[in-house]
């Protein structure tokens, strides 16, 4: 079975006219503003207000190609999706199932009111379940959920469950853990509805924005300074950081203590951090006379390869991925990031000739062995396709 851990579904073709976002349209900003923000939003809030580039400053090369084709200002190329295509899509690369991410649409909830976040979610979370449900058993939508009630986001969970999501995400805002620290037992109950419904945390690169406050303004528009290149590029040294201190959280509140059957899926964040970072967590689990006892029976180290898996993407510039899936065989699964540009439309062969080099049951675990086995251990295994 092959399992594609990370495909995405943006708002294009028939479903063009159904923006779940649409009665919230006078809170967002216009698209070119809304793609500067995905892009390095949680760093353009806390530079001083006169010095923010324009959206055409801060991506002028997507400014110059979109004046070149005449078409919109877009970081992905559009594409147009039915369930019935991505499952044709799927059949002819070989992959049997999918974990299908919301677009870019879902983050447009940073822009409403409190009030609105919670009903916004639910109908982004419709509108995708809805595209996929004539293929539910084989496309799994991933949910969206505001957490600043938790009684009501294991609620939105079990309807979202119900409606064929296999997953949801686990998300930062300006740095903070949205409904708080996920290591708290507050959260148990959120776990406890995670693994008694069959679904998968997932930390997504779009989902971990960073706080800025004290690092935005590096002289970018000075004389001698980095240019809008610099400022851009420290937008994406933080992301990182946020999931890493999400997984920390996890790990030391007790979550995968408390929920061995839990599991934590890192998408889009590169892949060659992930051995050093297992090591120096594992390191810090073990019983010290400075840092006192562990205080479960399992150690930190088996927890973690137990309740962590992460997605390397080529596309993306993991050139090392099948280094690290040599390291950690166990926690390194397989995703395209379908149909985003840092996906590919043949995402096994890009993996080629070094995939085929590998151990047979190594190569099985990468491919959906191991993806499998999380949604097993939880009671509710993806069928098998015929």
């Amino acid at each position: 079975m092959i399992i594609d851990v990370d495909t995405h579904w943006e708002i294009t073709g028939d479903s063009a006219g159904v923006d779940p976002m649409k009665p919230w349209a006078d809170q967002i900003p216009d698209n070119r503003t809304h793609l500067a923000n995905a892009i390095a939003g949680d760093l353009l809030q806390v530079l001083p207000s006169g010095r923010r580039p324009s959206p055409a400053d801060l991506l002028p090369k997507l400014f110059e190609r979109a004046k070149e084709s005449g078409g919109p200002v877009i970081l992905h190329p559009r594409h147009d999706s039915t369930a019935a295509e991505r499952v044709a899509w799927m059949d002819s690369v070989g992959i049997d199932h999918c974990l299908v991410n919301p677009g870019g649409y879902w983050q447009k909830l940073d822009y409403l009111r409190p009030a609105d976040r919670a009903v916004a979610a639910q109908r982004c979370n419709d509108f995708l379940t809805e595209q996929l449900w004539d293929q539910q058993n084989r496309l799994h939508s991933v949910a969206t959920v505001d957490f600043s009630d938790l009684d009501a986001a294991v609620a939105e969970l079990e309807r979202c469950r119900e409606r064929g999501a296999r997953a949801f995400f686990l998300y930062t805002l300006r740095g903070a853990p949205a409904g708080g620290p996920p290591g708290h037992p507050d959260w148990d109950q959120v776990w406890a509805a995670a693994t008694s419904l069959g679904m998968v945390a997932v930390i997504h690169v779009g989902n971990t924005e960073a706080d800025f406050s004290k690092w935005a303004d590096i002289g970018w528009d000075l004389p001698d300074g980095a240019g809008v290149g610099g400022l851009i590029r420290l937008a994406n040294t933080q992301r990182l950081h946020a999931a890493q201190n999400l997984v920390a959280s996890l790990l030391f509140g007790g979550v995968f203590h408390r929920f061995p059957n839990l599991t934590v899926l890192i998408e889009e964040m590169r892949a060659g951090w992930l051995p050093w970072y297992v090591a120096t967590l594992s390191r810090q689990c073990l019983s010290s006379p400075s840092l006192g006892d562990w205080p479960w029976p399992v150690s930190g180290e088996e927890m973690l390869h137990r309740n962590l898996r992460l997605t390397p993407l080529p596309g993306f510039g993991d050139s090392d991925a099948l280094d690290v899936l040599a390291e950690l065989p166990d926690m390194v699964v397989f995703s395209s990031d379908f149909p985003h540009q840092e996906g590919n439309a043949d995402p096994i062969e890009l993996y080629r000739p070094a995939l085929d080099e590998l151990n047979g049951e190594v190569r099985a675990a990468f491919m959906g062995e191991t993806a499998a086995d999380s949604f097993a251990r939880i009671g509710d295994p993806l069928p098998a396709v015929a």
